[in-house]
């Protein structure tokens, strides 16, 4: 895995670990903590997203939980809800961690679809991640099998669906 991509999740990581640190400049956001709903806004979905550090990422969840991940190498993994939480697992990044995050719909206005808090995070803490474009069906068509760096034409496409 190239070092800037370690360096990334080792950020959200620790994002997520001490989210008190930091607070967002708006609250107004809504958590979504039904199960079918958090399911329902991911089944089948292409999530067009950055980071905190507004790293851009691209994510397709498949309806029987595999995913395809990509932040300019593409990560093949698992996505499933845990309660309220969604959580994925990616083998080949961090050692296989499993990530779990309270998903909340950006503040009206805000340019955000979803953004992902650590679990039990107040509504205010600055988001580990966000979504900027949310669309249906895998639209990048992206491998759920495929792990590690390679050329990828989502590096272009991801700066048009991307604001």
């Amino acid at each position: 895995m190239p070092l800037p991509t370690v360096c990334r999740l080792l950020s959200i990581a620790l994002l997520a670990a001490l989210p008190g640190l930091v607070l967002a400049q708006s609250s107004a956001r809504e958590r979504v903590d039904d199960p079918a709903t958090l399911r329902a806004l991911f089944a089948d979905r292409t999530f067009y997203g950055r980071y905190a550090d507004q790293t851009n990422w691209v994510e397709y969840y498949a309806p029987d939980g595999r995913l395809a991940y990509w932040d300019g190498c593409p990560h093949a993994g698992r996505w499933w809800i845990e309660g309220a939480e969604a959580c994925f697992h990616y083998p080949t990044m961090l050692g296989g961690n499993i990530f779990c995050f309270d998903v909340y719909r950006g503040p009206p206005g805000s340019g955000r679809d979803l953004e992902f808090l650590a679990p039990g995070s107040r509504p205010d803490w600055i988001a580990a991640a966000f979504t900027r474009n949310i669309l249906p069906g895998n639209v990048e068509n992206m491998s759920l099998t495929a792990s590690g760096c390679q050329v990828s034409k989502l590096a272009t496409t991801i700066r048009e669906r991307t604001p």
